[in-house]
C-alpha cells in the first residue's frame, strides 16, 4: 500500500504562480537599492572625544584673542611708566621747579605731550613691523583703545604721585599749582598718533579676506 504522505509521482507537475498582489510603481527599485547611512557616529568630534585632533580654527581664534588682549594691556602698562616719568621730569613735579610759576604749567603739558608722542610712535613702529600678518585692523583698533587707556593711566599716575609724594611749590592760594595738566587736549596726542598710523596701514596694506 503506498504511503499517503508521498506525492503521486505520476500526477501533474506543480507550477509556482507568481504573487499577483499589485506593487506600487518603483517599489522594486527601492527594495533593490542599498540604503546608505553616513557614518557620523564613528568619527571623532574635535574637542569632544579624547584623542581627537583639535580644530585649527579654535586655536587660531584663541591666539587672536590673546594678541588683541596684549595690544590693549601693554599700552596701559606703558602709561603707568610714562606717568611716573612725567611727574619726575616735568617742572613743578618731584625734582625741580615750582607749581606756582606760570611758565611751569605749559612746560608740564609739553612734557606730557612729548611722552605721549614717543609712546604713539613706538606703537606705530610695532604695528608697521607686523602689517603683513592677518588681523591688522583688529590689532590696530586694540592698540588704539589701549592708547586711550594708556594716556589716561599716565595722567592719573602723574597726578596721583604728585599728590602722594608731594609736588614742589604747591600753594593753596593758587589752584593750578597742583601737579596736573592745564591743557587736557594733551591727552589726545598719543591716541591720535596711533590712529593716524592705523589709518595709513589699513589703507595701504590691508585687504579683505577671500571667501
Amino acid at each position: 500500500m503506498p504511503d499517503a504522505a508521498e506525492p503521486d509521482a505520476g500526477g501533474p507537475d506543480v507550477i509556482p504562480v507568481p504573487d499577483a498582489t499589485p506593487q506600487p510603481e518603483g517599489a522594486s527599485e527601492l527594495a533593490a537599492a542599498p540604503v546608505l547611512v553616513p557614518d557620523t557616529l564613528s568619527r571623532p568630534v574635535p574637542g569632544l572625544v579624547p584623542g581627537a585632533a583639535p580644530d585649527p580654527r579654535q586655536g587660531g581664534s584663541r591666539d587672536e584673542r590673546r594678541s588683541l588682549l596684549r595690544w590693549t594691556v601693554f599700552p596701559v602698562l606703558a602709561g603707568l611708566v610714562l606717568g611716573t616719568v612725567w611727574v619726575v621730569a616735568a617742572p613743578g613735579g618731584l625734582l625741580y621747579g615750582l607749581g606756582t610759576e606760570y611758565a611751569a604749567w605749559d612746560e608740564r603739558d609739553l612734557v606730557f605731550a612729548g611722552l605721549g608722542l614717543i609712546a604713539g610712535l613706538a606703537i606705530a613702529v610695532v604695528l608697521a613691523a607686523t602689517r603683513r600678518r592677518v588681523g591688522l585692523p583688529n590689532r590696530g583698533l586694540a592698540a588704539l583703545a589701549g592708547s586711550v587707556l594708556g594716556s589716561l593711566a599716565a595722567w592719573g599716575t602723574g597726578v596721583g604721585l604728585g599728590r602722594v609724594l608731594g609736588a614742589r611749590g604747591v600753594s593753596a592760594s593758587v589752584a593750578e599749582s597742583a601737579f596736573g595738566l592745564q591743557a587736557v587736549s594733551s591727552l589726545a596726542v598719543w591716541p591720535c598718533v596711533v590712529a593716524l598710523m592705523v589709518l595709513a596701514l589699513t589703507t595701504l596694506w590691508w585687504a579683505p579676506p577671500r571667501e
